[in-house]
């Protein structure tokens, strides 16, 4: 296990490291992406893709040469839903790019649209007003026509400059999102950032990345637009982002995005001895372009996003600090390392796992990027197989070691909504990549600071982040009692205000008191829930409050009385720590400062004469001083806080 991991880390630095990242597109670069791979048939697999050609390329499955038995335009067996998003603002409509584009998107409606069988169906939507669907996903020319009719400025001069970019586009996903059926494109024509739209970006992302879109990113730039919101999209969801400055020109975009839905998507057609659930790298290679995709062996894939593919230029650079140098030496290194791994790291990433949390999963969590564009959202940071399957052996290796469990209690503690077996792979990966960067950088040095640093920075947070919550609610918990012991005179049961002072106190307390009413209703003892809640935030207090009612419910008793007395004595013992707080506040500050001093003024001293302090970092007798100074600094520090904590 402990290889496995080493294995798998190893080679996701390497990838990181020594990849160059280039999916954007612009409207002058060849455009090549894989956006769809169906490989439920191992005879007669296919994947969608953009090109510009479609002939003569060259397909590999795992870095194995295969050849396609067909290579066709998109069929029209599989009907085209389009979503065009119009900017109605000021901007737009005085250049005269607003009226340009309608102009081409009606000749592209009445040329693909219409009673012709299987064809494309379009939506019009505006970012004025807020963000307004003035037509939805239909094949129909009149009505697709009598919407184009009504894009325009809003009549409300006070709202004419405000643009729902984001709203729009959340409503035009989520109309392709119901609709399956339908290959799935955003055509946003903008000029203006969004700056009316209220909340609504992350959840058009969340619709994005739901739909599997392709999205298309025309910007009028002659205004100082710079088009980076819909950029964003496009590197992120695959597509295209062209941008024009002169406004009358602008149906040119149109007419590319049009071209490029319309006539250059082809099927690829191949056949794969890849075992099912196999994770399999598909390579298509159109002149110097080459477009990469990963999936597993026996689904059926779409979306640029889930097939993770990398568009790169046979010119394509690499990360500037690996060349030459130390750097080359260490990009040398990573390189024989990954190579000699991947075997054994691909074989972990094939073996597949059908318990019941994997099974369950898809029902459990739902869509999001995380994003990068941003990565908020849906508490899983990881997103590619590799990532799933390192974090994965992670959290068995730290299981096995006992370290999973601290992890959770301390991010609970903590409340921080982050997978125990996450969080310990991204952190391991966080101190490596600095410790590596440091060595290449500054030397051992320089690697021993920074890895010291990403190791201690991080669980220093977390206890931080512990301690204060655990601070409040203390503070809190006579008040609570004293609530709580309110309710039970008034005619509650124990149960009925617990659940009643659970809605009048204030996070942590109320939050951890609705867990206990939940668990409750769930068939659990509230005795136990409550107990629960003092692990959880490592009270003893509130432990010794749980166990008081714990006797009394046994020996019966006046349990209002009871906690009013067990209040009284928590205010007391209140009183007693922020007294100790203020005599023992010249030690605290006196152990800060005399903490800082010396790194103050060693960094003082390096800015003022670094030929004198150099010897500590380049010579090995000062490294040797530096370190011995840095460990009775902190060996004085912990004995001094140990001085001034004193436990009540």
């Amino acid at each position: 296990m402990k290889l496995a991991w080493i294995a798998t880390v190893v080679a996701l630095l390497a990838l990181l490291g020594l990849s160059s990242a280039g999916s954007a597109q612009s409207a002058d670069a060849p455009l090549l992406q894989v956006r769809e791979v169906n490989s439920l048939d191992p005879a007669a697999n296919t994947a969608t893709f953009f090109s510009s050609g479609g002939s003569g390329i060259s397909m590999s499955l795992d870095g194995t040469a295969v050849t396609p038995t067909s290579v066709t335009p998109l069929p029209t067996t599989r009907p085209i839903g389009n979503v065009l998003i119009f900017d109605t603002s000021t901007d737009m409509d005085k250049s005269g790019a607003l009226a340009s584009a309608k102009d081409r998107a009606r000749k592209w409606i009445d040329a693909r649209a219409g009673d012709r069988g299987l064809t494309e169906q379009f939506a019009i939507l505006v970012t004025g007003e807020g963000g307004k669907v003035i037509q939805g996903l239909t094949a129909s020319t009149a009505l697709l026509d009598e919407a184009l009719d009504n894009v325009g400025p809003s009549a409300d001069e006070s709202i004419r400059d405000k643009s729902a970019l984001w709203s729009a586009i959340r409503q035009g996903a989520a109309a392709l999102n119901n609709i399956s059926s339908l290959q799935p494109n955003l055509v946003i024509m903008a000029g203006r950032n969004d700056n009316a739209s209220a909340n609504d970006k992350q959840a058009a992302i969340g619709e994005i990345a739901s739909a599997r879109a392709a999205v298309f990113g025309l910007a009028y730039t002659g205004s100082g637009y710079d088009g980076q919101q819909i950029k964003s999209l496009v590197d992120t969801y695959g597509g295209q982002f062209i941008a024009e400055a002169d406004g009358t020109q602008f149906s040119s975009t149109v007419t590319a995005s049009a071209s490029i839905i319309d006539t250059k998507q082809f099927v690829a057609t191949y056949a794969s001895t890849a075992t099912s659930g196999q994770v399999t790298n598909l390579s298509i290679t159109v002149g110097d372009q080459t477009a990469g995709a990963s999936y597993n062996s026996g689904s059926s894939v779409s979306g640029f996003q889930n097939l993770n593919p990398a568009v790169q230029s046979a010119s394509a650079a690499g990360i500037s600090f690996l060349q030459g140098g130390l750097g080359l030496a260490l990009a040398v290194l990573l390189v024989l390392v990954a190579t000699a791994l991947a075997a054994y790291a691909i074989f972990l990433l094939i073996s597949k796992d059908n318990n019941l949390n994997n099974v369950l999963q898809p029902y459990s969590e739902g869509y999001g990027p995380q994003g990068e564009l941003e990565d908020e959202d849906d508490g899983s940071y990881a997103k590619t197989a590799l990532i799933q399957r390192a974090v994965e052996v992670t959290e068995n290796f730290a299981e096995s070691q006992g370290y999973l469990a601290r992890a959770e209690g301390a991010l609970e503690r903590a409340n921080l909504p982050l997978r125990a077996g996450e969080a310990l792979f991204f952190y391991a990966a966080v101190v490596l990549i600095a410790t590596i960067l440091g060595l290449a950088l500054g030397g051992l040095f320089t690697a021993l600071v920074l890895g010291g640093i990403s190791a201690l920075a991080p669980p220093a947070i977390v206890s931080y982040l512990a301690n204060r919550r655990r601070k409040i609610f203390l503070s809190q918990l006579p008040d609570t009692l004293q609530l709580l012991s309110g309710t039970l005179r008034a005619g509650y049961s124990l149960m009925q205000g617990v659940e009643a002072v659970s809605q009048e106190v204030e996070n942590p307390m109320g939050a951890e008191l609705r867990r206990v009413v939940t668990e409750s209703r769930l068939g659990r003892p509230l005795e136990e829930s409550l107990e629960g809640v003092a692990e959880r935030m490592d009270s003893p207090d509130f432990s010794w409050a749980v166990m008081a009612i714990r006797i009394q419910r046994e020996v019966g008793g006046n349990l209002s009385e009871l906690l009013l007395t067990v209040a009284d004595t928590m205010t007391q013992r209140e009183r007693l720590r922020r007294d100790v707080a203020a005599l023992t506040a010249e030690g605290r500050m006196s152990a800060i400062v005399l903490g800082l001093l010396p790194v103050g003024l060693g960094l003082a001293m390096y800015v003022i004469n670094r030929e004198y302090t150099s010897k500590l970092l380049t010579d090995t007798l000062g490294n040797i001083l530096l370190g011995g100074a840095v460990v009775m600094m902190i060996i004085g520090f912990v004995w001094m806080k140990k001085i001034i904590d004193i436990e009540i």
